[in-house]
């Protein structure tokens, strides 16, 4: 399913859900056991990976060479849907409505904090932006290493990242039981920062150590060439003594070790990325920030392995991640009851609350300014071609779709007990229908 939507719509995560909604709302044991927890274990793991690979496709030059004007977009697209969403939940649960659909709770009976939370919940989740959908469109197109694709992919990053210590922010609030302190907010804030200065910080390191070294190999290219040739009369005779050397120690157990680690040289060091990317997620969920930031970070950090990124590829984006990003947003699915996403009532509030959440994220367009390259060749290629506003107008729509983390945001809001059953089901139907309509306007805008 996630295949064919992601032909017909460019939208894999859709067909995805849908299967877990249809599946999850069987009657238990029909096709699926009635103990979920393994299913539910391999999706949070699929979504771990999903972040890490998110991170490790970051280029953190291109981050810095779209500087201020990515981050002022990121900026209105984030606090802009946060500010209209926390608006329209908070004004939904205030007449009632949702206690109304949830059972005839009475809403004086709702601590005021709780509907705070639930609606900073569900304004959180709007303010992400799904740079996969993103990338892979603009990719398709042959615009994504265009100035106006640097610019999306950079502004769309940085949305995810506050959106992840958002969600730190939510969990935390979730966790404590004792609804907003000074702390509570304070506590995932400095947890994230720290998290994302070390993670940042080497790599910036790491990047700036290789190009050392790179400048210094230049250098001594001339001196290597010029001895070559004096080492190769006397490398002759070494060489033989080195073959007996190696025979006599053929059986030594270093040099049984050495052959081993060579043969399982890139499996070893996959192994150990993918468990130092895990670790480093649970210690920014100890810390008080969110596992989700904490593989992203990691994946940002291992970003400057070449080797590394494409042996993932290979071996899990290519082989494993596709079917565990599947069973992650299928377990989305099972959370929605089928009998309350099909009543009119939630159905019609999902839609007023797609059209919110997609204007505004279409506000960007005043941010972004005419011409985003200063080079005409590489401007018409990347979208004023349309005219004008053609820049403009393709970063609005490109910001529209939310994907894979406003959908993991509503899961976790949920699971923490910051947001009830009905909230969910109105915010996971705005997620889909923005993306869906921002992967239509996105596509007609490019096109």
């Amino acid at each position: 399913m996630g295949t064919l939507f992601e032909e017909l719509l460019r939208c894999r995560l859709v067909g995805e859900l849908l299967i877990g909604l249809l599946f999850g709302n069987l009657s238990p044991g029909t096709l699926l056991p009635t103990d979920k927890t393994l299913l539910i274990l391999a999706g949070e793991v699929g979504v771990l990976g999903l972040v890490f690979e998110a991170g490790l496709g970051t280029d953190v030059r291109r981050v810095v060479k779209a500087g201020p004007r990515a981050a002022l977009v990121a900026g209105v697209g984030i606090v802009v849907p946060l500010a209209t969403g926390f608006g329209f939940m908070y004004g939904v649960s205030k007449l009632r409505h949702i206690q109304e659909l949830e059972g005839g709770v009475d809403s004086g009976k709702r601590e005021l904090s709780d509907v705070v939370i639930e609606a900073v919940a569900s304004g959180a989740s709007l303010a992400s932006t799904s740079i996969a959908i993103a990338v892979t469109m603009m990719k398709q197109q042959g615009i994504l290493d265009t100035a106006i694709g640097t610019l999306i992919t950079t502004a769309a990053m940085l949305d995810d990242v506050v959106s992840l210590i958002l969600l730190g922010i939510v969990s935390s609030i979730g966790g404590s039981g004792s609804g907003i302190r000074p702390m509570t907010v304070i506590q995932p804030l400095l947890a994230s920062f720290g998290i994302i200065l070390v993670g940042v910080g080497g790599c910036a390191a790491l990047s700036r150590v290789k190009s050392r070294k790179a400048s210094s190999m230049d250098g001594d290219t001339e001196i290597v060439d010029a001895q070559s040739v004096a080492k190769r009369v006397g490398d002759t005779g070494i060489h033989s003594e080195k073959r007996l050397m190696s025979r006599r120690h053929r059986n030594d157990i270093r040099t049984r070790i050495a052959v081993f680690y060579t043969r399982f040289a890139s499996t070893i060091k996959l192994a150990g990325m993918l468990i130092a990317g895990f670790s480093y997620s649970i210690l920014a969920e100890y810390l008080g920030s969110s596992r989700l930031l904490g593989a992203f970070v990691a994946g940002v950090f291992f970003s400057a392995f070449e080797d590394l990124k494409q042996m993932y590829e290979e071996q899990i984006t290519d082989k494993v991640q596709p079917a565990m990003s599947a069973i992650f947003f299928a377990t989305i699915g099972f959370a929605i009851p089928l009998t309350k996403i099909l009543e009119p009532a939630l159905f019609g509030w999902g839609i007023v609350y797609a059209v919110i959440a997609s204007l505004s994220k279409l506000v960007t367009v005043i941010i972004v300014p005419a011409r985003v390259s200063e080079e005409k060749e590489e401007e018409e290629e990347s979208g004023n071609r349309g005219g004008r506003y053609g820049a403009r107008w393709m970063v609005g729509a490109a910001m529209i779709a939310r994907g894979e983390l406003g959908l993991l945001m509503v899961q976790q809001a949920q699971a923490q007990g910051v947001m009830s059953q009905t909230s969910m089901v109105i915010t996971t139907w705005s997620i889909v229908l923005s993306t869906l309509v921002g992967v239509g306007a996105f596509s007609f805008v490019m096109k």
